[in-house]
Formats: C-alpha cells, structure tokens, sequence
C-alpha cells in the first residue's frame, strides 16, 4: 500500500515520498523499512528505520511540538527540534487512532481461504462469502454466518444462532449453549428451565477467546454491532448489549441484563441479574452489580457499585480507620 494512499485513508497530510510501499505496521523503536509507526509524544522523534511516521498536527496546522522534519527547512515553527533521520511524515491530529485504520487495512486477513477440512459444518448451514472456518470449529444446524467472518479454532455455534458480517470469534468462543436456568420443586429440586431461544450477533463484533455466549431461554441473547468483547467473558441468557460496548477479561453478566449503547466494563466486573446499564456508563474493574440495579451515565467503581467519587471518599475513610483506631486508644489512656 502506498504513502498516499495511506494518507488518503487517514485523511492526514502526507510530507514525504508517497510512492513508498509500506507492507506493515510495528513499533516505532522496532520498525524496519516498509513498515509504518506512530509517535504522540511532545519531543524529538527517535531514530527509527520505519519508512514513514504518523505524528500529531495541531490545530493551526503544522507538527506538534518537535516533530519537524530535516526536508522543510527554515520556515518551520521556532522550537520545533528536527528528526534524527530525514522520515516521511503524516500528521495528523490522531496518530494512535490513525495508525490503527492504517493496521487494520494492511493487516487485513487473506479472504478466500474457506473452511478447514477438520471443521464441521451442518448442511443446513449458510456461511458468506470470503468467510474463514479454521480448524476443529464445530457448525450446528441452522447457522448463519455472514461474509468476511474469522472464525478461528475451536470454535462452537450451537444451532439457531446468527452471524452478522465482519465478526472475529476467537479460539474457543462458545455461542449459544445453554443458559443456567433452573426452577426449585417441591422437594428442593432444580428442574431445568426450557433453553430454546437463540443468539444474535451483529455485524463488526470481536469476541476474544474462550468467551461464552449463552442462547436465550425463551428470547434471544443478542451483541450489538461494532462490540467487542475480551477473553473468558461469561454473557448470560437474555443478555442485550448494545453497539460499541467494551468489555474487559473475566466480566460474568447474569441474564436478562441490558447493556445499552457506548458503554465501558472493566475487567472482572460481576453483573446481577436483570440490571440495566444506560447508554455510555463506564464500570470499573473488579465492581460488583447488585440485581436489578440502574447504572446510569458516568464513572462507576466498587462493590455494591457507586459513584466514582463516592467510592474514592469510602475508600479514603477505610484507609483512615486504623489511624483513628489509634487515636481512641491513646484518648483512653488519657482519661
């Protein structure tokens, strides 16, 4: 892919060669020539073999601060040091989120490749085209996935559940198992509920590894477009999260919960049954969530879940209870 043509992408001005071929992407105290990186930091660009750098423009239009090269000579901004090495540039006012698109276009898989001969793949099955089916994946009746999916291996899709286009499932994802669902008899014994709903995926998704997916028991259980989800997430039946969600490592959700639109969970944090997350709330790790709670916008942290401020103050009079522990003794002795 070409210099300008990774400018075009980015929509970024492009200061330098643009009939250089670049092929990938690295780190930019690793990189080598065909390659591209990225530097966001106020200071001089280190030396680096990338053949070209994405850098951060400022609004009136030129580098940010230190971020000049050898080629624009004397009328560059006072202050403004000068690369180590002559590099062609890009600037633009994101270079981390500029430098992703660029990955994502150069590091796109090979389409085409097809299934692997040891998946399995019921005949009332439909799979887009351009599809990936890697090795040991395990396709149930009446599956639908569509074009320019990854699905690496391992993975399982039990039957009934729905792929939308451009999903990554990662090694051992497991979509539409059971939900645990169970009502108590007279005699104290569970009996299972019906699990015969399904799940719905959306387009844009990427599920990390050994992330589960339960099927509705009597609904659905469904991801909204453009989520991604990380490795050993526990989704429970009757779950809805909504598009553009982030959810870290170890979160277990219970079912029924809706997660709406732009939200943020941490790692490892553990949902209750039937909450509901408004649109753009931000969870942070190891917080717990009462069933049935409301979580609306803003920062969240703790268990039960609170208030980020709320929760830096509790934590803070935790931390001072030894101390005035202390203090008491002392006032004792005193009297």
């Amino acid at each position: 892919m070409k210099l300008r043509e990774i400018a075009e992408l980015v929509g970024g001005e492009l200061i330098g060669d643009g009939d250089i071929e670049i092929t990938s992407v690295a780190d930019i105290n690793r990189a080598q020539p065909g390659q591209l990186a990225f530097f966001e930091k106020d200071g001089d660009i280190p030396d680096t073999e990338a053949s070209c750098v994405l850098v951060r423009v400022t609004t009136s239009g030129v580098p940010g601060e230190n971020a000049s090269v050898n080629e624009r000579g004397s009328d560059e901004p006072a202050g403004q040091a000068e690369t180590r090495a002559s590099v062609p540039l890009i600037l633009t006012s994101n270079p981390k989120l500029a430098f992703a698109k660029a990955a994502a276009k150069l590091l796109r898989p090979a389409r085409g490749a097809g299934h692997h001969g040891s998946a399995v793949i019921a005949d009332s099955s439909r799979i887009g085209e351009g599809t990936q089916i890697h090795a040991g994946v395990r396709v149930a009746d009446n599956v639908t996935i569509g074009d320019n999916c990854v699905i690496h291996a391992n993975v399982v899709l039990y039957e009934n559940t729905t792929i939308g286009n451009n999903v990554v499932l990662h090694a051992g994802v497991v979509i539409g198992a059971d939900g645990f669902g169970y009502v108590k008899d007279d005699n104290k014994n569970y009996i299972k509920f019906p699990q015969i709903g399904t799940v719905v995926i959306e387009d844009n998704v990427e599920i990390g590894a050994n992330t589960c997916i339960d099927r509705g028991a009597l609904g659905e259980t469904r991801i909204g477009e453009g989520t991604k989800i990380d490795n050993l997430v526990q989704v429970g039946h009757n779950v809805s999260i909504g598009k553009r969600c982030v959810i870290a490592a170890q979160t277990g959700i219970s079912g029924s919960v809706i997660i709406e639109d732009d939200c943020v969970i941490g790692g490892q944090v553990g949902f209750g049954d039937h909450v509901t997350v408004k649109s753009g709330a931000v969870i942070g790790s190891q917080a717990g969530v009462l069933p049935g709670k409301i979580v609306r916008p803003g920062l969240w942290w703790g268990t039960p879940i609170q208030p980020l401020d709320e929760f830096k103050r509790q934590n803070a009079m935790v931390k001072g209870l030894e101390r005035l522990k202390n203090e008491v003794k002392e006032l004792k002795k005193r009297a």
